[in-house]
């Protein structure tokens, strides 16, 4: 990420209303201006998902579970569920 994400992000809202609606539901933009380069190369070769994998080895995660999600989405898409989300351990991949 970039060091200034959150005004890059207010600008690309202000310069693209339309797919800033596609934004609010999905939260992923398929051309991310907060991401560098490096960090673009690291989500196309999935290198970002490492870390999981070392919470995996070190038993913080589980490799079948819920994906980690921030607080927001939890009380914003989960509602009355987020107390059974937060009674497992987050996995690596879900059960797709």
């Amino acid at each position: 990420m970039t060091v200034d994400a959150e005004e890059r992000l207010a600008r690309w809202q202000r310069e693209n209303p339309e797919l800033y609606d596609e934004y609010l539901q999905t939260y992923k933009l398929r051309e991310d201006p907060c991401v560098t380069p490096l960090g673009d190369w690291l989500r196309r070769t999935s290198l970002d998902e490492l870390p999981q994998l070392i919470n995996l080895l070190r038993g913080e995660m589980s490799f079948v579970g819920p994906r980690p999600v921030v607080k927001r989405k939890l009380t914003e898409f989960y509602g009355p569920a987020t107390q059974l989300y937060q009674r497992v351990r987050p996995g690596l991949t879900g059960l797709w």
